[in-house]
This record gives structure tokens, C-alpha cells and sequence, in this order.
């Protein structure tokens, strides 16, 4: 019973776990979505993932090497690839924040599919290493979770939200001239 005084069942981290489910789910089926519904759909899930993400109580592990990655690179590309091609022409926006701009003379262009899919993988590998069950490696995920919020899907979910938000509205107004 005192397994369950771990860290990893925590509040926090239990509805973080939630959110991160409804998450991965969402994005596994995105490929079948219209894309004004998947774009709307982002625009509130990233702030919640952010806001979730950011309440995680840190940790250190107890141990190294036991947290797997479980998301592929053939699972990654694929719903890269579905992402991008829903997306279509509002897939890409420039970035001013990104490290390599101050090195750049040209426009730095991510990409909301590829940021969408970073978060996925980062909150995928989290949510499987959460199901074994194993206090141990539950610490050991929360700990890299922790790490990778800070040094790149926390980033990925600030950026894609501003690009996400810009999306939404261009969507609005070209429906609105359409109906003109």
C-alpha cells in the first residue's frame, strides 16, 4: 500500500495522466478529422497540457534506465506525415523565438504537425512507462518528463499554441468571406 504514497500517484501527476490519455488518443485519430475540427481541438489542448504539465510535482529518480521509449520512429513519421497533410498549407509559421534565428539571415519555419507530434512522443512515453505500474520507473519517466518540459515539449506547446491561435482565426475569416 505505501507504493501508492509514491510521487508518480500524486494528484497532479494522476490527472496529468488523464489529460495526456485523452491527448495521445486524440492525436492517433486526428488522420480521420476534418481539419477545422483537429485545429480546434488543438487550440484547447495544448493550454491544458501546459497548464498540467507545469503543476507536476519534481521528483529524482530513484533509479536510472528502466523508463523505454515507446513510441517509434515509424509511429512518429506516420502521424507526422497524417498531421502535415490535415494541416496542409497552415502547417508552417515562423518561429522568432527558436535558438538558431539569432545565427539565421533567413525566416526560421517550424512546423505545428512536428511540434504536435514532439509533444505526442514525449507524453506517449510517459503515459506507457505510467500503465507498468512500477513505482521505480514511474519516478524515472516523471523525472525525464519533468526534464523534457522544460527543455522542449513545454517550449513546443508555447509555440504551437501562437501558431495554433493564428490558424483558428485565418480559418474563421475565410469561412466568413466565403459566406460573403
Amino acid at each position: 500500500m505505501e507504493d501508492f504514497q509514491h510521487v508518480g500517484y500524486s494528484k497532479e501527476v494522476i490527472e496529468f495522466v488523464a489529460v495526456c490519455k485523452e491527448f495521445c488518443d486524440f492525436v492517433e485519430t486526428a488522420p480521420q478529422m476534418p481539419r477545422k475540427t483537429f485545429i480546434e481541438r488543438l487550440q484547447k489542448f495544448i493550454p491544458l497540457i501546459y497548464l498540467k504539465g507545469s503543476l507536476l510535482p519534481q521528483n529524482e529518480p530513484e533509479t536510472n534506465g528502466l523508463a523505454e521509449d515507446f513510441v517509434t520512429e515509424e509511429q512518429y513519421n506516420y502521424y507526422y506525415s497524417e498531421l502535415h497533410r490535415l494541416l496542409g498549407e497552415y502547417d508552417e509559421y515562423l518561429e522568432v523565438f527558436d535558438d538558431n534565428m539569432q545565427y539565421s539571415e533567413a525566416p526560421v519555419v517550424h512546423s505545428i504537425a512536428e511540434k504536435t507530434c514532439d509533444i505526442y512522443q514525449d507524453l506517449k512515453n510517459f503515459i506507457s512507462s505510467f500503465r507498468c505500474g512500477i513505482p521505480e520507473v514511474i519516478g524515472e519517466a516523471l523525472w525525464q518528463l519533468n526534464e523534457n518540459f522544460e527543455l522542449y515539449w513545454g517550449k513546443g506547446c508555447a509555440e504551437v499554441l501562437r501558431a495554433v491561435h493564428h490558424v483558428v482565426f485565418k480559418l474563421r475569416e475565410e469561412k466568413e468571406d466565403e459566406e460573403d
